[in-house]
């Protein structure tokens, strides 16, 4: 009885051991689709931030000549500054219009004044002019 038992015993390890196989093909076989997914993903995830590089890329090329935006600025004149203990306004004028704005802080139209030593930096979208302070001021 021994003799026949050992064989059914053998022969069944046999059996068993082919679904773990079968198992861990199938547990490589995922593990091996997840790791292509993820090299995916990861190209995908290069391939947007190379794009991404191009595109700032081009936004930061400088226009050649004058735009709109600098020749804006050229029209704007210092009329005056007004100095509190915590503000600085600058006042300016844009043909028949008065701009009040607070130094450093953009106003209308993304228009900012920074008041510096002997001048008044105009910014407005990447551009910006410098109108001299005078004595008076």
């Amino acid at each position: 009885m021994m003799i026949w038992t050992l064989p059914i015993i053998l022969g069944g390890a046999i059996t068993l051991d082919a679904p773990n196989t079968t198992i861990q093909q199938l547990r490589a076989s995922e593990l091996s689709e997840r790791l292509a997914q993820t090299e995916a993903k990861r190209l995908q995830l290069e391939l947007q931030i190379a794009k991404a590089r191009h595109a700032i890329d081009g936004l930061q090329d400088k226009p050649s000549g004058t735009s709109e935006v600098a020749s804006e600025l050229m029209r704007y004149k210092l009329v005056g500054i007004v100095a509190t203990a915590d503000k600085t306004h600058v006042v300016l004028r844009y043909g028949d219009e008065l701009i009040r704005l607070l130094s450093g802080i953009s106003g209308p139209m993304g228009l900012t004044a920074e008041v510096g030593l002997g001048r008044v930096r105009l910014k407005r979208f990447g551009h910006f002019r410098d109108l001299p302070l005078t004595e008076r001021w």
